[in-house]
């Protein structure tokens, strides 16, 4: 997408967290994205990662910072300021591995306490199913991530950093979510419900 012709631009900048277990796949989605790669061997992050991508859209320009937070993180440091201007989560887990599915409100709930979100409001994400391309035995029905992801009122993605299936239009989700809804009315009490999903 591009600007219109003739017309000024604005640039916006916005931030989004990817965030879930070790190994889930995290930033091989972002240098897929970024730098259509893929590296078979694994790297811990350490730390925090920064990417920066960007997409024209007919009334300005959008800047996504992303944040790739290292899956060892412990929960209490998702409560650090650096987080606060978040606009946009990325939860990823392994499609093979049921445990990092079932960390996924643990990370919601600390992320929304951290970033002090008030309980009518909703922090705008997406659930992301990685490794759909695995050999392995998939451990985790579809209904139950997609109820999940209805649950947090996020987006649903079946994703592979190993072939590219849907990662661009995950990331393009993402700008268009930050630009549209950074934070989006809920009618529902998220953390409550999110309660009978912990293991």
């Amino acid at each position: 997408m591009g600007p219109t012709d003739g017309c000024s631009t604005v640039t916006r900048v916005y931030r989004t967290l990817i965030i879930g277990p070790r190994n889930v796949g995290k930033t091989s989605l972002v240098k897929r994205y970024l730098y259509d790669s893929f590296d078979e061997s694994y790297t811990a992050t350490v730390g925090v990662d920064m990417s920066v991508y960007d997409l024209e859209f007919p009334d300005g320009r959008v800047v996504v910072t992303v944040l790739d937070l290292a899956g060892a993180q412990t929960f209490q440091s998702l409560k650090n300021r650096f987080y606060w201007d978040t606009h946009h989560v990325i939860a990823v887990y392994d499609v093979a591995d049921r445990k990092t599915f079932e960390t996924i409100p643990d990370w919601y709930n600390s992320i929304s306490e951290g970033l002090c979100i008030p309980g009518s409001l909703a922090l705008s994400g997406c659930l992301v199913a990685n490794k759909i391309d695995t050999d392995k035995e998939i451990e985790i029905d579809p209904i139950e991530a997609q109820l999940l992801a209805s649950l947090l009122n996020w987006e649903y993605y079946e994703t592979s950093a190993k072939t590219g299936r849907n990662v661009s239009e995950l990331f393009v989700h993402a700008a268009i979510s930050c630009r549209t809804n950074p934070l989006r009315q809920s009618h529902l009490d998220n953390l409550q419900l999110l309660s009978d999903f912990s293991p």
